[in-house]
């Protein structure tokens, strides 16, 4: 008989000498091991997606306060104008129910839409929105300064020579939060978002009149104690529960989705029991279905985390969409208007500042452009591009952009060269991941780009764009494609550099990956799809 038969009977009558009574006890018992672990994986996710939500709606709204902080009247110290053009937002945005602008020196309140009180007097939660530090906490948890009240707020500095001068607020209603929770959590469940200081900014169960009051103590010794986990506890209902929750890194808040005792404590039990009969069997059944288990929880928790991050994306590009195109139709005609003055004017005088000012309107046009690419509102023409063609062009560029101390390496493959996409639009990623590539290597370093097939999918190809320098942290990876999201100094970028090649990847129905280390490089991999030579 050949080696491996032999091994194959012997490996089957092993399985067989075993007990069946063992095998059925091992059965159970991990049964009940995996239920227990995917109601609390469950569970996580769903804190995990809440916040992910609640965050998405709080960033959208702290980019519209962000916007009317540079408006005209506000610039202008013009309070008449800037309150009536805050009231005129605000009924555009009904979970608004006050704007709010107070002096940051002095803590008295210049104006609000709905007042409530002595402009003289300082709202009792603004002192720790003021603090003594350069810049305010951008979110509060439950304040109540007006009928429409309790509320949360959201704060932005109104800067006056590069310093707070001002601190714009927004009272918003948690009912927004209510829908989401109401929408996410599981049903009949008692689960709650609560604020830092543990009140209730949204409830399933008794919401009008749990509203800003304070969590059980259940509540507030968790979040006192981490950041995320499940505990026991007993809701004001008298019902006992398992509680997963997660605070978000944005706001503080925590989102809880609670799970009745019984069914987390019924397998415990169970297991325990069934794991003694099984003994050394049993041991080694569940070292297998825990890996496993581990490996499915872990791909989940992936999943959702790939998932929250695409609803944070679209939520801040569906603002930004709508905010870019008005943009865009202001500086056109800032741009045309420059344009006929500078044809007419005679004064050589006045030729500088006006090619300053067109200049600087070409390159809000520019930025405009890179952000319609990142929300997807600006149709590109897609079609076959050779990336050898197109980096042999551009070659050039992108040496003068990283510079003399970097090295620059491009290795196309001449069967992963030709990919679906916009080709003006790929030569402006390139050179937005080069630029981004030069400041990671201030003392210089090497800038490799090469294309390959894609390990595992048919079909696509893969441009890497590889760098030697300072790497980034996981949590500047989680949010680099972010519009507006930069970690450069103030003036040194804009945060589009990343969101266009987002852009322009996504809407020729392709992928963008980061992997980064800190102190190893960044690695950034367009994948496309294959196309067929031109």
């Amino acid at each position: 008989m050949p080696t491996a038969s032999r091994r194959t009977v012997t490996i089957y009558s092993v399985a067989l000498i075993l007990p069946l009574v063992l095998f059925a006890a091992l059965q159970a018992a991990f049964s009940m091991r995996t239920v227990r672990a995917q109601i609390e994986s469950t569970a996580m996710a769903q804190s995990r997606e809440i916040n992910a939500l609640v965050d998405g709606q709080l960033r959208a709204d702290q980019s519209a306060l962000q916007v009317l902080s540079i408006s005209q009247p506000l610039v202008e110290r013009d309070w008449p104008a800037a309150r009536r053009r805050a009231a005129d937002i605000a009924r555009l945005r009904p979970a608004w129910k006050n704007l709010i602008l107070t002096d940051a020196r002095t803590g008295r309140e210049v104006w609000a839409t709905h007042p409530g009180q002595p402009a003289s007097q300082m709202r009792p939660w603004m002192s720790d929105v003021l603090g003594t530090g350069a810049e305010p906490p951008p979110f509060t948890g439950i304040v109540s300064t007006v009928p429409e009240c309790p509320c949360v707020a959201i704060n932005v500095p109104v800067l006056e020579a590069g310093s707070r001068r001002y601190v714009l607020t927004a009272e918003i209603s948690p009912q927004m939060f209510q829908d989401i929770l109401l929408q996410k959590a599981p049903a009949h469940s008692t689960s709650a978002i609560v604020d830092r200081n543990g009140l209730f900014i949204a409830r399933t169960v008794a919401y009008p009149t749990k509203l800003g009051t304070p969590a059980t103590h259940f509540v507030r010794d968790a979040i006192a104690r981490s950041s995320r986990g499940l505990y026991p506890g007993v809701t004001y209902e008298g019902e006992k529960n398992y509680t997963a929750f997660e605070t978000s890194a944005l706001t503080g808040w925590s989102t809880h989705i609670a799970v009745k005792a019984e069914l987390l404590s019924g397998p415990r039990l169970g297991s325990i029991i069934l794991t003694g009969v099984a003994a050394i069997a049993a041991l080694l059944l569940a070292f297998g279905i825990a890996a496993f288990a581990y490996r499915q929880s872990r791909l989940r928790r992936l999943e959702d985390a790939r998932s929250a991050q695409s609803q944070k994306l679209a939520a801040v590009g569906q603002l930004a969409a709508g905010i870019a195109h008005d943009f865009n139709n202001l500086l056109m005609v800032i741009a045309g208007s420059l344009e006929r003055i500078s044809e007419k004017a005679q004064d050589p005088n006045l030729r500088r500042p006006i090619e300053n000012a067109l200049s600087a309107s070409e390159r809000g046009i520019m930025l405009i452009r890179q952000l319609l690419a990142f929300t997807r509102s600006q149709p590109l023409e897609i079609g076959a591009v050779d990336l050898m063609a197109i980096l042999a062009n551009l070659r050039g560029i992108l040496q003068q952009s990283v510079g003399k101390t970097v090295s620059l390496t491009i290795e196309i493959s001449p069967d992963a060269r030709w990919v679906t996409t916009s080709g003006p639009q790929l030569e402006m990623a390139l050179v937005n991941l080069a630029v981004n590539a030069r400041d990671a290597m201030a003392s210089g370093g090497v800038l490799d780009i090469r294309s390959r097939l894609s390990k595992g999918l048919p079909g696509c190809i893969d441009l890497d764009v590889s760098d030697t320098g300072e790497g980034m942290p996981k949590e500047v990876v989680d949010r680099a494609m972010e519009p507006f999201f930069t970690t450069k100094p103030l003036g040194k970028g804009t945060g589009l550099g990343l969101a266009q090649v987002f852009g322009v990847v996504s809407q020729s129905g392709g992928s963008v990956e980061i992997h980064s280390e800190l102190g190893r490089g960044t690695t950034i991999t367009l994948r496309f799809k294959a196309a067929e030579s031109g």
